[in-house]
This record gives structure tokens, sequence and C-alpha cells, in this order.
């Protein structure tokens, strides 16, 4: 989850546009400009996708849109269900080395976790850093607790 509250110096250094950023949103207008800043930074710092357009606050919002020279209220007409947002997320999980997981990648982390994890702590947080290590994403989290529980 973001924190509601950001202080100036907290936006210029996380949710700074940098030169080379400025350039990949340069192409896009309007709300995609914007949803494609929001996802491209939101990724940077949490190494996911945020989960609705309400998770990003207003501060944020407006800070981006400042940077862009454009109404912070493009934003709410961002569409996060169409094919945009999908191509918008494959660029970004490209530029970072990301990608979705796979079901093998589910079946190779029961195995790590049944071989490293299980035998010595009984806990699913280390998930978080394997999924992190890998570049698959925490976005599979869910599933792979199942797996690990309907394997023991």
């Amino acid at each position: 989850m973001v924190k509601a509250n950001w202080d100036t110096e907290e936006l210029i250094e996380n949710w700074t546009l940098l030169p080379a950023e400025l350039n990949l949103v340069g192409n896009k207008v309007g709300a995609n400009q914007i949803g494609f800043a929001v996802l491209l930074k939101y990724f940077q710092i949490y190494a996911r996708f945020p989960d609705s357009p309400k998770e990003i606050p207003d501060a944020i919002i407006s800070y981006i849109a400042q940077q862009l020279q454009i109404p912070s209220n493009f934003y709410s007409d961002y569409d996060w269900q169409g094919r945009s947002i999908t191509n918008h997320r494959a660029a970004i999980r490209k530029l970072f080395g990301f990608r979705v997981a796979k079901i093998t990648d589910g079946e190779e982390m029961v195995d790590w976790l049944k071989a490293e994890i299980i035998p010595n702590e009984q806990r699913i947080e280390p998930i978080r850093g394997k999924t992190s290590e890998d570049t698959v994403g925490e976005s599979n989290l869910k599933r792979f607790e199942r797996n690990i529980k309907q394997n023991n």
C-alpha cells in the first residue's frame, strides 16, 4: 500500500521523471501519458503495479501531471481495463527486466520452498525475496502459497 501523505522532498526524490523517462512518456498523450508515467514510477519504486487507480494519492498524480504539463484530472480518464494498460505494463516490465510469471515458475517456487524454506522455518515470507530475485513479480504470491499448503 502506498503511503497517503508525501512531502515535497519525498515527491521529488521518488516521483520525479528523469529525462529518459520523459522520453518514454513523450509519445503518449493525455490520459495515456499520465497513466503510463504513474505506472512507470510506481513499478520502479515497488516492483509491482498498483491494484487500482485509487491506490495512487492525489499528491503523486498532481506532481507527475505538473512535470508532464498536463491537467491532473487526465489521470481519472486512464483506462485500467483496456489494451493500453496491458501494453504499458508489458513495456514497463520489459524495461526493468521483469516478465509475467508462468505456471512453471510456480512449480519451481514450490520445489524451492520445499527444499530450502519449509523444512527449516514453515513460513511463507521468504517467498517475497525469491520472487523479487527471480524478477517474476509478487503478484503470484497467493497462488504459490496455495500450492505450498496443498503439497504439505
